[in-house]
């Protein structure tokens, strides 16, 4: 047998050997892995490492695989198992440093050179990223989800052209990956292609009924075609894939207060706030929802929550003026308003609070509120008007 096909047949049995864990990255950035499964080596760290992985228990697997490290210095599995544990748990840096370890130990895996780009794309390191990507091409052309990288790297740079490219050579070489096509999808909406992206999320839940990120970015994507009803059935089937997600939670939500319902807005964001005790933006959109239904006590109060946990938002401070407004204390709504105008310099300069005859419960309507401080979507709040 030739020196070039030895060569394949060893990267063949390598990645044949790679493992990797039971995670749905379900960010713009990222890789969907398998299941991670045992080693033949006789390690029994390393194995109840595999099962703390298997049952996503990071911080347990994290410290098997450091005793089993400890045991085999050079073991590039252990290395790179931990280092997606490490990526799992959003620790980036570390687990950069665990990949290049398995690297180090093990320079002819592809898979060790995917992950560690995709940690870099994560940290901002594009430079890096590309690097690692196009190693793991080098290694196996036909591995699709390096293509893929390639175009988040491109994408978080705002290079959606080439992005897209990208992401068309990983199709190419994985026709049939639902990852890679919401992550098409998702960059077809940056270009502005919603009909494109539709037809990728479509056809990704095609594929993989279970992808629960596909239908969330599909609700996203209909969220900002203003089809809150749509929106909402995708959230539902995301939802029941995954009924605990604070942020899913809170983009259902939205979309109910869009649709007036207030009700359902607020039993989604109490849920969430169950999950996420320490998010402003929930509270204020709590608020939101308690003041529609004429509660403005609790609504006053979540108003509290969120400046305590975030005092650096005009949109705020704009919806607590709204309710001194109501109840008749002009002057405290008018610092409200001055805070607000300090931390949102797009406001107008003279701000007073319209009575809308069709709108009598004064129901917070769209105002176009600029969210400076990036603490979520724009502010939907009463209407204002210039002095």
């Amino acid at each position: 047998m030739s020196s070039t096909a030895n060569c394949q047949m060893r990267r063949f049995r390598k990645l044949a050997l790679s493992f990797t864990l039971g995670l749905l990255v379900t960010t713009a950035i990222g890789f969907a892995p398998t299941v991670a499964t045992a080693d033949t080596v006789q390690n029994p760290a390393y194995e109840k490492a595999v099962q703390s992985m298997q049952a996503k228990n990071y911080n347990d697997a994290i410290k098997s695989f450091d005793e089993a490290i400890g045991l085999q210095e050079t073991n590039a599995k252990a290395y790179n198992l931990r280092g997606q544990c490490f990526f799992a748990l959003k620790q980036y840096k570390l687990a950069v440093n665990d990949f290049g370890e398995a690297v180090k130990y093990d320079d002819d895996n592809a898979e060790y050179y995917l992950w560690k780009g995709s940690a870099e794309v994560k940290m901002n390191d594009h430079v890096s990223a590309v690097k690692d990507f196009e190693k793991a091409i080098n290694l196996d052309p036909k591995l699709g989800k390096a293509y893929a990288g390639m175009g988040d790297s491109l994408r978080a740079q705002g290079q959606i052209d080439l992005a897209l490219a990208q992401y068309n050579k990983a199709l190419s070489a994985s026709p049939k990956d639902a990852e890679i096509l919401t992550k098409r999808a998702d960059a077809y909406i940056d270009a502005g292609n919603n009909d494109a992206a539709i037809k990728d999320y479509n056809f990704a839940i095609q594929i993989a009924p279970d992808y629960g990120t596909a239908y969330i970015n599909r609700g996203s994507a209909f969220s900002g075609l203003q089809k809150p009803e749509d929106a909402l059935k995708d959230y539902d089937k995301a939802l029941a894939l995954d009924p605990s997600n604070s942020e899913l939670l809170k983009k259902r939500g939205h979309e109910y207060f869009k649709l007036k319902n207030a009700k359902e807005a607020l039993e989604d964001y109490n849920d969430a706030l169950k999950q996420d005790p320490t998010s402003a933006q929930l509270y204020y959109h709590r608020a939101k929802a308690l003041m529609q239904l004429g509660s403005d006590g609790e609504a006053m109060a979540s108003l509290e929550d969120a400046l305590r946990l975030d005092p650096n938002q005009g949109n705020f401070y704009l919806a607590r003026a709204f309710l001194w407004h109501k109840l008749g204390k002009s002057v405290l709504a008018h610092e409200d308003i001055k805070r607000a105008q300090f931390f949102d310099p797009t406001l107008p300069k003279e701000i007073k609070f319209e009575n809308d005859p069709k709108n009598p419960d004064r129901y917070f309507e769209e105002t176009f509120l600029q969210d400076t401080n990036k603490t979520g979507l724009k502010d939907t709040s009463e209407t204002l008007k210039p002095q």
